[in-house]
């Protein structure tokens, strides 16, 4: 097993502010330069602040992402698809984009898939997460849902979208056992401490969507 060192595990973590309903652009903007001097693979915000943060994340050689029907994934196709169209035109790097968790309980998997298509062509090459809300269900929900999203070409799950949705090492050990290496996992929801973040990573997981980034970094100087 690789050993997972400070530098895979801050290569590996979408930043968020977190613990924040409705931040104000300047406490975003600030939360966003205080993550420059770490090499995080990106920073997840709502698409109504991409616009104030792009510029200046993008001239500090770093990546943002735009977090898309979150958190509760309950918006039309529409909607979805436009807020994702404008995030992507207003400096987004990288999509976390929350399924029609409606449809698929429901049993409805075609929506979900159809759903999800054209989002994927407009990313347009670029990383695109299937968030998926594993905490909801049964493991053989999770399985048909990871089916679909390979099926699809998805390349990134996203677990869960925090919010009190917290992911298991078991929710990551399900996907690495049954798909392999087909997909990549961000876990999320839960991961708060270096100990948190190493586990899940050894569990199988390439990133790690946390508002805890800085307390996790710091546990390695500990």
């Amino acid at each position: 097993m690789t050993k997972i060192t400070r530098e895979i595990v801050e290569q590996g973590i979408d930043a968020s502010i977190g613990a924040a309903p409705a931040p104000t652009v300047e406490q975003v903007t600030e939360f966003a330069q205080s993550t420059i001097p770490y090499h995080f693979a990106a920073i997840a915000i709502e698409p109504f602040y991409v616009p104030y943060v792009a510029p200046m994340y993008h001239a500090a050689g770093k990546k943002l992402c735009a977090l898309c029907n979150y958190p509760l994934g309950g918006m039309t196709f529409e909607d979805k698809y436009a807020q994702a169209k404008q995030a992507i035109a207003d400096g987004a790097d990288e999509l976390d984009c929350g399924i029609d968790i409606s449809a698929f309980m429901s049993g409805n998997y075609k929506k979900v898939e159809e759903d999800f298509k054209p989002m994927l062509e407009l990313a347009d090459g670029r990383i695109i997460k299937w968030l998926y809300f594993c905490s909801l269900m049964t493991e053989d929900q999770q399985l048909k849902c990871v089916e679909i999203a390979v099926k699809l070409g998805v390349p990134f799950l996203k677990t869960n979208p925090g919010y009190g949705f917290s992911t298991t090492l078991d929710n990551v050990r399900l996907v690495k056992k049954n798909f392999g290496d087909a997909i990549k996992i961000m876990t999320s929801g839960g991961v708060r401490t270096t100990e948190d973040a190493i586990a899940m990573m050894e569990a199988g997981a390439s990133r790690i969507a946390t508002s805890s980034a800085f307390k996790i970094m710091e546990g390695f100087d500990q």
